[in-house]
């Protein structure tokens, strides 16, 4: 590959990165609004004393949103192989933010009665759908756009959108909590986040308008026709790779769970700390360990995947435990300092997986093996991981088990990567990747 090819391939790698990242970073953001608002929503949607509505409740706030991710995925991944990356992205981003915008406009319970919480689930379905979606096309538009030797490190900017866009949540709840008063939220502060998502979805929108499609679907479109059945030709020869992302989704997911968002449950129902600022907590976890994403990446394009994610995995292994333990031992401030102690493994894994992902399929279903695998493992683990960890507490009446829970988790893992062979140095067709020269060797 001659000098100015390869820089040529450089700007449309950071180009597709960006818009994959940002992208990401909006949809999450959108996503997870809906979760930290909740306990505001609870009584503006569903209000105690009404059994159906209560019902309605609970499968909306607890299932709709995380079982419909699978169907987006399949949904989204068949548009994806068949008709490109570029346009499902822009369609991912569109119906997500039209979903949260008319969240923000809904009537409540007050209003219309029991069509507000029937609307909200709809919508939460929604989100959900585009959710599903979005993994599986950001990893492979950033990866197929990268050079092969550095793969990790654009790769690694799917991670950095999910990270932000969940801190992006968080800290703009807890900003307007903090200059509203209980009154004010619930009249009408808890629209507010969700009407930020109209500027966020037009930038969004008009980026992504900008980049150009993988080249590797370009050039897969111009030599062969597109599948016809992605969903079955995956399942029919590339079940191996679906299961190991199942696994590694569940894995990572289960762990960086109990590190992240459990912890908030665990360090205030538990252990009785006075989380009074515990939004600013999740983002505090969130964001310091992000300058270790797109590092773990590139050390992946040197050391290999399977090295750093093991290494990541035995770090959840070795941490766990010994992170809990000084959690209960009666200061928060040693607590948070765990906490953010745990989260190191969890975004070094964050760093490698969707590259990781990606490098497991053909450009022809990659689209849909990624989000089938991560969607399901996905749902296993964030579905999972609250309740395994607190009903250990309660079974064992041991407030350190949830970190058995994690060393479980981190060790499946671990089975998982040592079933897999080193993908680091092949093309995204599996050949032995001969358009750029050598890494330099690591020194020791």
């Amino acid at each position: 590959m001659s000098t100015q090819a390869m820089r040529d391939r450089e700007r449309l790698a950071r180009r597709a990165s960006v818009a994959a990242s940002a992208g990401t970073a909006i949809e999450y953001y959108d996503f997870a609004i809906y979760g930290y608002l909740a306990v505001v929503l609870a009584p503006l949607f569903f209000p105690a004393g009404d059994s159906l509505v209560g019902l309605l409740g609970t499968l909306g706030v607890v299932a709709t949103g995380a079982l419909a991710r699978p169907i987006g995925g399949l949904i989204f991944g068949r548009i994806g192989d068949r008709r490109g990356r570029k346009a499902v992205l822009m369609a991912t981003v569109a119906v997500m933010g039209a979903a949260t915008m008319l969240t923000g406009l809904l009537p409540t319970y007050a209003s219309i009665g029991i069509w507000a919480p029937i609307l909200l689930t709809l919508l939460r379905i929604v989100q959900g759908l585009a959710a599903g979606g979005e993994i599986g096309g950001a990893a492979s538009l950033s990866t197929e756009s990268a050079p092969s030797r550095r793969r990790g490190l654009f790769g690694s900017a799917t991670s950095i959108g999910v990270s932000l866009g969940i801190a992006s949540a968080a800290g703009t709840v807890a900003i307007l909590s903090a200059l509203t008063s209980t009154q004010q939220m619930a009249a009408w502060g808890w629209r507010v986040p969700f009407l930020i998502a109209a500027p966020l979805l037009a930038a969004a929108v008009v980026y992504r308008m900008r980049v150009e499609d993988s080249p590797m679907f370009v050039q897969l479109a111009k030599k062969s026709a597109p599948p016809k059945a992605p969903v079955l030709e995956v399942l029919r020869t590339h079940k191996a790779s679906v299961l190991r992302v199942i696994g590694i989704a569940y894995s990572t997911m289960t762990t960086g769970g109990i590190a992240s968002v459990y912890l908030l449950v665990h360090l205030s129902a538990v252990l009785n700390y006075p989380l009074t600022g515990s939004l600013w907590l999740i983002v505090l976890i969130v964001l310091m360990p992000l300058a270790a994403i797109p590092w773990a990446g590139a050390l992946s394009d040197r050391l290999g995947r399977r090295r750093v994610l093991a290494g990541a995995m035995i770090g959840f292994v070795l941490l766990s435990i010994p992170c809990f333990w000084v959690m209960q031992q009666g200061s928060l401030l040693l607590a948070i300092v765990a906490a953010l102690v745990l989260n190191i493994p969890f975004s070094i894994q964050q760093g490698v997986v969707y590259t990781q992902y990606s490098e497991l399929f053909p450009t022809r279903v990659r689209y849909t093996g990624i989000s089938l695998g991560f969607n399901i493992g996905g749902v296993i683990g964030t579905g999972l991981v609250s309740l395994i960890a607190t009903g250990l507490v309660k079974v064992t009446g041991l407030t350190i088990s949830p970190a058995f829970y994690a060393v479980f988790a981190a060790l499946v893992g671990l089975v998982v990567v040592a079933t897999m062979h080193e993908t680091s140095r092949e093309d995204m067709t599996g050949e032995p990747a001969a358009d750029e020269p050598e890494p330099r060797p690591v020194r020791s």
